[in-house]
């Protein structure tokens, strides 16, 4: 039999500032479920004590805890089980197409444009410097990787006032929490960009974006 969750149930979502967590809040705002959320001290290694990893042997976040105790981890899974308590709003695709679309434009958010300014960071933040090698040049070479994904993405947008389509999809919670990060960082190659600038203004002033 499959698992049934009461969307009124207590569910809890255990996180930290960062990516991730964001990009799963801003997405549980949208489709208005109700999480109750605990910050894990990361920096006193929170993660790795027994009580932790008797819930997450993987030792990250974010990860949710149901009502009946089960665990689910990873921020897509997340995702996706949210998406399949509560279909509405659509977020990951009514059809075919737009799945393909959505998760196109998310995957760019993801893969284009985070994993490039974690590249940058690893290799520039003094944070890092014992933790291996550094290179400026890959610094470099990141950062460009990044501003070039920046014109793709400017090129994809189609939406008026999200990404794509009418409606806030897992797209746009990616990439808000990607630039959030790019500004912790100093990034700010992304402000050159007339669409992105315009998409990133009116998203930013959604409740969700709080997040």
């Amino acid at each position: 039999m499959g698992h049934k969750q009461n969307i009124g149930a207590t569910m809890k979502i255990y996180d930290y500032p960062a990516p991730n967590a964001q990009k799963v809040k801003i997405f549980a705002h949208e489709k208005d479920i109700t999480i109750e959320y605990i910050q894990v001290d990361l920096l006193n290694h929170e993660l790795r004590t027994p009580e932790m990893l008797s819930k997450n042997p993987m030792g990250t976040v974010p990860f949710l805890e149901l009502e009946d105790g089960e665990i689910i981890r990873e921020s897509r899974a997340i995702i996706e089980y949210l998406e399949g308590i509560k279909d509405s709003p659509n977020m990951l695709g009514k059809d075919p197409l737009e799945k393909a679309r959505i998760h196109e434009i998310d995957r760019l958010a993801e893969l284009g444009l985070m994993i490039e300014l974690a590249h940058y960071v690893h290799n520039i933040s003094p944070f890092f410097a014992d933790k291996g090698p550094q290179s400026k040049e890959a610094a470099e070479m990141a950062l460009n990787c990044y501003k070039k994904n920046l014109q793709i993405l400017e090129d994809s947008i189609t939406g008026e006032e999200f990404l794509i389509f009418d409606r806030p999809t897992v797209a746009d919670c990616t990439l808000f929490s990607t630039f959030t990060f790019a500004e912790s960082i100093g990034v700010t190659s992304q402000n050159s960009f007339k669409k992105i600038m315009s998409w990133h203004e009116k998203f930013g002033k959604r409740k969700s974006a709080e997040s």
